[in-house]
């Protein structure tokens, strides 16, 4: 197991908010770079200053630097609070994005503004992993369009998940089509009865696993294995905090279409305002997930 919480994050009564020390060393990491310094001397510099990492230890990198720096999570998501300025995070965008350009692998990169887009957005449906950007080597041929896939698609030379592809107008068909639906229907605008439970069976169930470990007095759980038990735990009591909100996501989501009439083409301003997940499952199908957890599956058209 691991720890996947970012730094500059932490977990008070099941709930992910903002450590204010540790937002201090992103937010300087964002600014530093920004203002010209390169990823490299950052590292240095916060080693040089015995500053501790999201795993507590003082052991960066350039590499661990840059998956900070591109980091979507800090715009603020589902989960977790926002604490980068989007000017800001898409002028470090802008600077990476030349600096690979100019030592010539701009070629293969992502288009910057669909990756922050849709970025942690996109999982897969088959094992729930985070879609990334592929941008094909050869845009001449039929086939050469940028696409998401699942991170997990190929591991070591191995196909590993078998989810399903799908590009950038694809997904912003699903997203018209998915916002077409409950403005024909407001109903389907409700979030699921069995989904407004207050605790929830796997909450339970890593709640117990928690008191077992602690019990046994960590014979045989590691220090990372409960820290990422009290994570999940974490994770599935904000999880669960969200549906019961559920009502008043709802009623949000009401006053935003309230006299739309249904799209013709992609909005970007609903999208970011109605849309928390997009699923994309197999055979071209996906669902859109929206912020009170209504679901709508629907398909998706060649390109």
């Amino acid at each position: 197991m691991q720890w996947h919480m970012p730094i500059g994050y932490k977990v008070i009564d099941g709930k992910i908010t903002v450590c204010e020390e540790n937002r201090e060393i992103v937010e300087e990491i964002f600014r530093d770079y920004a203002s010209g310094v390169s990823a490299t001397r950052i590292a240095e510099g916060l080693k040089a200053r015995d500053i501790k990492n999201a795993q507590d230890r003082v052991t960066w990198t350039h590499v661990s630097i840059g998956k900070i720096l591109e980091n979507h999570n800090y715009l603020g998501t589902e989960y977790y609070p926002q604490i980068i300025e989007t000017e800001l995070f898409d002028r470090v965008q802008k600077r990476r994005e030349q600096i690979r350009t100019e030592g010539g692998k701009g070629s293969h990169r992502p288009d910057r503004d669909v990756r922050i887009l849709f970025g942690g957005v996109i999982t897969c449906a088959e094992c729930g992993a985070v879609y990334s950007h592929i941008q094909p080597r050869n845009k001449k041929r039929a086939c050469g369009i940028p696409k998401w896939k699942c991170k997990n698609y190929v591991y070591q030379n191995r196909l590993t998940c078998a989810g399903g592809f799908i590009s950038d107008e694809q997904v912003k068909d699903v997203c018209v089509s998915a916002i077409n639906r409950i403005i024909r229907d407001r109903k389907l605008m409700n979030p699921p009865k069995e989904e407004e439970e207050q605790v929830s069976t796997e909450y339970r169930k890593l709640d117990r696993r928690i008191t077992e470990a602690k019990e046994a007095q960590f014979q045989k759980t590691s220090h990372a294995d409960l820290m990422e038990l009290l994570y999940d735990r974490a994770s599935e009591r904000y999880r669960t905090l969200g549906i019961r909100d559920g009502d008043y996501k709802t009623k949000e989501m009401q006053q935003i279409l309230a006299g739309r009439e249904e799209l013709v083409e992609f909005d970007e301003e609903l999208y970011r305002n109605l849309i928390a997940q997009i699923v994309v499952y197999k055979d071209q199908m996906a669902e859109v997930v929206f912020i009170n957890g209504s679901r709508i599956k629907t398909g998706y058209a060649d390109k």
